[in-house]
Protein backbone atom coordinates (compact mmCIF):
# COMPACT_ATOMS: atom_id res chain seq x y z
CA UNK A 1 0.00 0.00 0.00
CA UNK A 2 1.35 3.37 -1.01
CA UNK A 3 2.28 5.60 1.91
CA UNK A 4 0.27 8.81 2.13
CA UNK A 5 2.37 11.85 1.32
CA UNK A 6 3.05 14.35 4.09
CA UNK A 7 2.39 17.72 2.44
CA UNK A 8 3.37 19.61 5.59
CA UNK A 9 6.95 18.38 5.34
CA UNK A 10 9.30 20.28 3.05
CA UNK A 11 13.02 20.95 3.28
CA UNK A 12 15.39 23.61 2.02
CA UNK A 13 16.05 21.47 -1.05
CA UNK A 14 12.42 21.97 -2.14
CA UNK A 15 12.95 25.70 -2.47
CA UNK A 16 15.52 25.45 -5.22
CA UNK A 17 16.03 27.36 -8.47
CA UNK A 18 13.41 25.34 -10.38
CA UNK A 19 10.66 26.11 -7.86
CA UNK A 20 11.78 29.74 -7.72
CA UNK A 21 11.81 30.02 -11.51
CA UNK A 22 8.36 28.43 -11.86
CA UNK A 23 6.80 30.78 -9.32
CA UNK A 24 8.55 33.81 -10.82
CA UNK A 25 7.14 32.88 -14.23
CA UNK A 26 3.59 32.42 -12.91
CA UNK A 27 3.79 35.63 -10.88
CA UNK A 28 5.28 37.84 -13.59
CA UNK A 29 3.68 36.47 -16.75
CA UNK A 30 0.25 35.41 -15.47
CA UNK A 31 -0.77 36.81 -12.08
CA UNK A 32 0.53 40.38 -12.29
CA UNK A 33 -0.93 41.11 -15.76
CA UNK A 34 -4.22 39.45 -14.76
CA UNK A 35 -4.78 41.59 -11.67
CA UNK A 36 -3.62 44.82 -13.29
CA UNK A 37 -5.85 44.26 -16.32
CA UNK A 38 -9.05 43.06 -14.65
CA UNK A 39 -8.87 44.41 -11.10
CA UNK A 40 -6.95 47.68 -11.47
CA UNK A 41 -4.93 46.77 -8.39
CA UNK A 42 -3.33 49.53 -6.35
CA UNK A 43 -0.53 48.91 -3.86
CA UNK A 44 0.09 51.16 -0.87
CA UNK A 45 3.05 50.98 1.52
CA UNK A 46 5.39 48.95 -0.70
CA UNK A 47 8.34 50.69 0.97
CA UNK A 48 7.39 48.97 4.25
CA UNK A 49 8.62 45.59 2.97
CA UNK A 50 11.97 44.83 4.67
CA UNK A 51 14.73 44.03 2.19
CA UNK A 52 17.41 43.06 4.70
CA UNK A 53 15.82 40.14 6.58
CA UNK A 54 13.24 37.32 6.35
CA UNK A 55 9.62 38.28 6.95
CA UNK A 56 6.38 36.46 7.73
CA UNK A 57 3.49 37.86 5.68
CA UNK A 58 0.15 37.78 7.53
CA UNK A 59 -2.90 39.10 5.67
CA UNK A 60 -6.66 39.30 6.10
CA UNK A 61 -8.68 36.79 4.08
CA UNK A 62 -11.82 37.64 2.08
CA UNK A 63 -11.48 35.92 -1.29
CA UNK A 64 -10.01 32.85 -2.97
CA UNK A 65 -8.04 35.40 -5.02
CA UNK A 66 -6.14 36.69 -1.97
CA UNK A 67 -3.14 34.30 -2.25
CA UNK A 68 -2.38 34.95 -5.94
CA UNK A 69 -3.06 38.68 -5.48
CA UNK A 70 -0.48 39.02 -2.70
CA UNK A 71 2.01 36.93 -4.67
CA UNK A 72 1.55 39.21 -7.68
CA UNK A 73 2.18 42.49 -5.85
CA UNK A 74 4.93 41.33 -3.48
CA UNK A 75 7.33 40.69 -6.37
CA UNK A 76 9.04 37.88 -4.49
CA UNK A 77 8.61 34.14 -4.05
CA UNK A 78 5.94 33.29 -1.49
CA UNK A 79 5.52 29.92 0.22
CA UNK A 80 1.95 29.72 1.50
CA UNK A 81 0.90 27.79 4.56
CA UNK A 82 -2.35 26.32 3.22
CA UNK A 83 -5.01 24.20 4.92
CA UNK A 84 -4.33 20.49 4.48
CA UNK A 85 -7.71 19.88 2.81
CA UNK A 86 -6.49 21.69 -0.32
CA UNK A 87 -3.89 18.99 -0.87
CA UNK A 88 -6.66 16.41 -1.20
CA UNK A 89 -7.68 17.96 -4.56
CA UNK A 90 -5.37 16.34 -7.16
CA UNK A 91 -4.89 19.14 -9.73
CA UNK A 92 -4.86 21.94 -7.15
CA UNK A 93 -2.50 19.97 -4.93
CA UNK A 94 -0.04 19.51 -7.80
CA UNK A 95 -0.11 23.22 -8.67
CA UNK A 96 0.25 24.73 -5.20
CA UNK A 97 2.89 22.17 -4.20
CA UNK A 98 5.06 23.09 -7.17
CA UNK A 99 4.51 26.77 -6.34
CA UNK A 100 6.04 26.18 -2.90
CA UNK A 101 2.98 25.81 -0.63
CA UNK A 102 2.85 23.39 2.29
CA UNK A 103 0.02 22.00 4.40
CA UNK A 104 -1.06 22.95 7.89
CA UNK A 105 -3.48 21.26 10.27
CA UNK A 106 -5.62 24.17 11.48
CA UNK A 107 -6.57 22.24 14.60
CA UNK A 108 -2.99 21.60 15.67
CA UNK A 109 0.36 23.12 14.70
CA UNK A 110 2.52 20.08 13.92
CA UNK A 111 6.29 19.74 14.22
CA UNK A 112 6.68 19.10 10.48
CA UNK A 113 4.89 22.37 9.72
CA UNK A 114 7.19 24.32 12.03
CA UNK A 115 10.27 22.72 10.47
CA UNK A 116 9.05 23.60 6.98
CA UNK A 117 8.36 27.18 8.05
CA UNK A 118 11.91 27.44 9.36
CA UNK A 119 13.24 26.03 6.08
CA UNK A 120 11.37 28.69 4.11
CA UNK A 121 12.40 31.54 6.38
CA UNK A 122 16.04 30.48 6.27
CA UNK A 123 16.04 30.90 2.47
CA UNK A 124 16.82 34.49 1.51
CA UNK A 125 15.03 34.04 -1.82
CA UNK A 126 11.69 33.08 -0.27
CA UNK A 127 9.05 34.63 2.00
CA UNK A 128 6.37 32.80 3.94
CA UNK A 129 2.70 33.85 3.92
CA UNK A 130 -0.44 32.87 5.84
CA UNK A 131 -3.91 34.06 6.89
CA UNK A 132 -4.36 34.28 10.70
CA UNK A 133 -8.17 34.34 10.35
CA UNK A 134 -8.00 30.78 9.08
CA UNK A 135 -10.94 31.20 6.72
CA UNK A 136 -12.51 33.73 4.41
CA UNK A 137 -14.51 36.39 6.27
CA UNK A 138 -16.56 38.72 4.09
CA UNK A 139 -18.86 40.39 6.60
CA UNK A 140 -16.71 43.44 7.24
CA UNK A 141 -15.31 42.32 10.58
CA UNK A 142 -12.02 40.83 11.67
CA UNK A 143 -13.57 37.82 13.36
CA UNK A 144 -11.58 35.14 15.16
CA UNK A 145 -7.80 35.32 14.88
CA UNK A 146 -5.61 32.32 15.63
CA UNK A 147 -2.54 33.12 17.70
CA UNK A 148 -0.61 30.36 15.93
CA UNK A 149 0.98 32.85 13.54
CA UNK A 150 2.39 34.81 16.48
CA UNK A 151 3.80 31.62 18.01
CA UNK A 152 5.38 30.72 14.69
CA UNK A 153 6.98 34.17 14.46
CA UNK A 154 8.53 33.76 17.90
CA UNK A 155 9.72 30.21 17.23
CA UNK A 156 11.36 31.22 13.95
CA UNK A 157 12.46 34.64 15.28
CA UNK A 158 10.89 36.40 12.31
CA UNK A 159 9.07 39.73 12.23
CA UNK A 160 5.52 39.87 10.84
CA UNK A 161 4.42 42.01 7.90
CA UNK A 162 0.66 42.79 8.05
CA UNK A 163 -1.11 43.15 4.71
CA UNK A 164 -4.66 44.41 4.27
CA UNK A 165 -6.73 43.62 1.18
CA UNK A 166 -9.69 45.83 0.26
CA UNK A 167 -12.28 45.47 -2.50
CA UNK A 168 -11.39 42.13 -4.04
CA UNK A 169 -14.52 40.51 -2.59
CA UNK A 170 -16.80 43.04 -4.32
CA UNK A 171 -15.65 42.42 -7.87
CA UNK A 172 -17.98 40.97 -10.48
CA UNK A 173 -17.53 37.30 -11.34
CA UNK A 174 -18.14 37.90 -15.07
CA UNK A 175 -17.10 39.89 -16.87
CA UNK A 176 -14.09 40.15 -14.60
CA UNK A 177 -13.89 43.72 -13.43
CA UNK A 178 -13.47 45.73 -10.27
CA UNK A 179 -10.99 47.51 -8.07
CA UNK A 180 -8.75 46.10 -5.39
CA UNK A 181 -6.24 47.70 -3.05
CA UNK A 182 -3.38 46.00 -1.22
CA UNK A 183 -2.10 47.95 1.79
CA UNK A 184 1.19 46.94 3.35
CA UNK A 185 1.60 47.82 7.01
CA UNK A 186 4.67 48.25 9.19
CA UNK A 187 6.60 45.19 10.45
CA UNK A 188 5.70 43.82 13.89
CA UNK A 189 8.57 42.59 16.05
CA UNK A 190 8.52 38.94 17.12
CA UNK A 191 10.42 39.90 20.29
CA UNK A 192 7.36 40.44 22.50
CA UNK A 193 4.52 38.47 24.05
CA UNK A 194 2.26 36.43 21.76
CA UNK A 195 -0.82 38.35 22.90
CA UNK A 196 0.85 41.66 22.07
CA UNK A 197 1.85 40.45 18.61
CA UNK A 198 -1.72 39.36 17.91
CA UNK A 199 -3.07 42.66 19.23
CA UNK A 200 -0.76 44.78 17.07
CA UNK A 201 -1.54 42.71 13.98
CA UNK A 202 -5.30 42.95 14.56
CA UNK A 203 -5.13 46.72 15.07
CA UNK A 204 -3.13 47.25 11.89
CA UNK A 205 -5.31 44.92 9.82
CA UNK A 206 -8.51 46.64 10.94
CA UNK A 207 -7.10 49.94 9.67
CA UNK A 208 -5.47 48.58 6.52
CA UNK A 209 -8.42 46.44 5.42
CA UNK A 210 -11.13 48.73 6.84
CA UNK A 211 -12.52 46.03 9.12
CA UNK A 212 -14.52 46.26 12.32
CA UNK A 213 -12.83 44.68 15.35
CA UNK A 214 -15.82 42.45 16.12
CA UNK A 215 -14.70 39.35 17.99
CA UNK A 216 -17.79 37.30 17.19
CA UNK A 217 -18.63 37.15 13.44
CA UNK A 218 -22.19 36.06 14.35
CA UNK A 219 -22.85 39.60 15.56
CA UNK A 220 -23.17 40.57 11.91
CA UNK A 221 -25.81 39.26 9.51
CA UNK A 222 -23.56 37.66 6.89
CA UNK A 223 -21.83 34.46 8.04
CA UNK A 224 -18.16 33.86 7.21
CA UNK A 225 -17.48 31.90 4.03
CA UNK A 226 -15.41 28.70 4.43
CA UNK A 227 -11.88 29.27 3.20
CA UNK A 228 -10.29 27.82 0.11
CA UNK A 229 -6.86 28.67 1.46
Amino acid sequence: MKEKRNFSKRGTEDYNWTTSLFQAFVRTCILYPFFILFYKVKVEGFKNIPQDRPILVAANHMSYLDPPLIAAVMKRNLAYMAKKELFEVPVLSFLIWHLGAFAVNREKLEVSTIKTAKAVLSNKHWTMALFPQGKRVRNGCLGHVSKGFASLAKISKTDILPIGIVGIQNTAKWPLQGNATVRIGTPISYNQEIEEIEKQWSEQICKLAELKPVENPEELNTPPVPANV
